[in-house]
């Protein structure tokens, strides 16, 4: 693969927008509808540039906005010419009262008081000269019955200009920072300035993704305003080839108007197997699930490359010990390297296009003040794990103490037949945090228990979880009795307590939860369950108990807010017995606030096209969900 020359523009425009209407209600009607014809007209507006005008901005054709009149949400279309910087607006709404509004409409936009919220798409598509069409989101507000609104810009506008590469055609631009970058967000509106502010559960990936096939051109990503750090940004052209480029300091994506704050994104051109290890010493950042790997943070004794094969890493070795970053480089690995206790250690693979072969050998994740271990990028064999002396190794991770982070991230992992990945085991066992990302994990066998982990009887804490963007799969057997979280199923002995947990973007495939759920707790203060894919090309009739639930806490201590929705599923349609996929055992249950959605959505249709499991890539009107490889 080659790497090409990108240049990028981050550009912070403001808008002021225009009048508009909304139709439907998100509130409890009244008796009779009060709402009456009404106009709105705006003064200035950014829905769409026009580059031959110096990037002018103006309204468009189909342009529609949501005004909130304090007991409906309503939909305003454009009833004058578009191409102009202000337009007229028509709808229903309810005369003489205080208005808010939001461009572009959508029925996820809600006023709460003086707080408006909705989302900015992480997927937008590319446009010729501007940004995709119904996007850039704008805010106003008219008191005491005022009909003229002034729309300001709420978001930023990065450009990304692609240079022309011969015969190369753009599929795909990606940008990802260490901050939320699109998703949900809100505006509070009680002030004169308005900035939207990302919600927790926004993503830090936007991509625009090119219809049909662009040479080069400018392409323009609207963006959550903020300071972004870790800002790679990746092109991907149809022959699969990419050229990818981080940028070495921040970028401020400030909400203003008029002017483009350039940015100096070039990149050298250099194929796209490049070394991590060479990326890293060069200055350029690792990011892994979700945090910032630099050579700056680390003393140059702490940055180790390894070449050997039959080798071992321990935490207590003089050589590859605490504190330690090391980059595993071996071309043609005849033999697994062995990774053994672990303190405070980051383990990567350093050629991204060829996973080292690892094991666990005396797996235990000690307790350390800083304790860490972090795999990226590694090809994880578990049923062949045995240590130095040939000793066969049952668990993947023995958690014993308390210990802080372990995360594993895009990882090609074997799973044993019959042992968890993570087993915790003493009592006051706990792990502040748990990330399994961008993975994909093979689950072996046939009928007995899988886990990810697993715990005994004792008191144990998972403080945050975070399984996201991951593969679970056998395309060859059903598995039946998988669990991403085991404890006890008995309500006397059940004592693990898990703080938050994120299931998010996972795709499972063949895999079900016999009798109970993907996750047995005792508690469960915090939960989010989106977007993932439950899928079977295996005849679900045999198993009889099925009850296909995500999470179940014995004690009932169900989240109050939880922000579960759309997950879909997928059986044969030629099963008898339909089964239902659930997020919560306790169908009783009913939070009290945040989004919810009890059951998963079954699909009629099969979402990977036929049951073509080659990629794992769904079709494209479900791009949103699963993990995309």
């Amino acid at each position: 693969m080659n790497k090409n020359t990108i240049l990028l523009a981050a550009g912070a425009v403001m808008l002021s927008v225009a009048s508009c209407s909304v139709e439907e209600s998100k509130l409890t009607p009244v008796a009779s509808d009060p709402r009456v014809p009404m106009e709105f007209t705006t003064l200035s507006t950014k829905t769409a540039l026009v580059p031959s005008d110096n990037n002018a901005v103006v309204w468009s054709a189909d342009d529609a906005v949501a005004i909130f009149d304090g007991t409906y949400a309503n939909k305003f279309t454009i009833t004058s010419e578009p191409g102009t910087p202000s337009a007229t607006f028509a709808g229903k709404a309810i005369p003489e009262a205080d208005y808010y509004a939001i461009y572009p409409f959508s029925n996820d936009a809600e006023l709460n008081g003086t707080v408006i919220s909705s989302v900015l798409p992480a997927e937008q598509h590319y446009v010729a000269g501007t940004f995709d069409t119904m996007l850039n989101p704008s805010v106003a507000k008219a008191l005491g019955g005022a009909t003229e609104l002034s729309f300001s810009n709420v978001a930023s506008i990065l450009q990304v200009n692609v240079e022309n590469l011969g015969d190369k055609v753009v599929k795909e631009v990606a940008v990802k920072a260490t901050e939320k970058l699109a998703g949900d967000y809100t505006v509070e509106m009680s002030g004169d300035e308005y900035i939207a502010k990302a919600a927790e559960n926004a993503v830090a990936e936007v991509k625009v993704v090119a219809d049909e096939a662009v040479a080069a051109d400018k392409f323009y990503a609207v963006l959550l305003p903020g300071t972004y750090t870790g800002l790679i940004v990746t092109v991907t052209y149809s022959d699969g080839t990419y050229s990818e480029k981080a940028v070495s300091s921040s970028v401020e994506m400030p909400v203003s108007g008029g002017r483009i704050v350039s940015v100096d994104g070039s990149a050298v051109e250099t194929p796209a197997s490049e070394s991590l290890y060479d990326k890293f010493m060069a200055g350029e950042n690792i990011i892994i699930a979700g945090k910032t790997y630099n050579k700056s943070q680390y003393a140059d004794d702490d940055i180790m490359k390894m070449t050997g094969t039959k080798s071992a890493i321990y935490n207590a070795s003089g050589t590859y010990g605490d504190g330690k970053i090391i980059f595993i480089d071996v071309p043609d690995q005849d033999a697994p390297i062995s990774i053994g206790n672990a303190g405070n250690i980051v383990v990567i693979g350093a050629d991204p296009n060829n996973k080292p072969h690892v094991i666990r050998s005396g797996a235990n994740l000690m307790t350390h003040e800083n304790s860490k271990l972090v795999l990226h990028n590694l090809e994880i064999d578990l049923p062949n794990s045995a240590n130095n002396e040939g000793t066969a190794i049952e668990t993947g991770f023995i958690a014993e103490s308390e210990f802080g982070e372990l995360t594993l991230s895009n990882c090609d992992i074997t799973m044993r037949e019959d042992k968890p990945v993570i087993q915790m085991t003493k009592e006051g066992t706990s792990i502040k945090e748990l990330n399994i990302v961008d993975c994909n994990i093979f689950v072996n066998g046939t009928s007995t228990n899988r886990y990810i982990l697993s715990s005994g009887s004792n008191p144990h804490v998972l403080t945050s979880v975070n399984f996201s963007n991951n593969i679970f799969y056998n395309t060859d057997n059903l598995i039946s009795n998988f669990r991403l979280i085991n404890a006890s199923n008995n309500a006397a002995t059940n004592q693990i307590s898990i703080g938050d947990i994120k299931i998010v973007n996972n795709t499972f495939v063949n895999i079900c939860y016999n009798n109970s759920s993907a996750v047995l707790a005792n508690e469960i203060e915090n939960a989010t369950v989106t977007r993932n894919i439950t899928y079977f090309n295996k005849s679900l009739d045999t198993i009889t108990n099925a009850y296909h639930n995500f999470l179940r806490a014995f004690s009932d201590k169900y989240p109050a807010a939880p922000e579960c929705y759309d997950n879909i599923s997928y059986q044969l349609s030629t099963d008898t017995a339909v089964k239902y996929f659930r997020i919560f055992q306790n169908n009783n249950y009913k939070p009290t606030s945040g989004q919810f959605e009890q059951e998963s959505n079954r699909l009629k249709v099969d979402p990977f096209e036929g049951g073509n499991l080659s990629t794992f890539t769904p079709a494209a009107e479900y791009a949103e969900y699963g993990a995309q490889r």
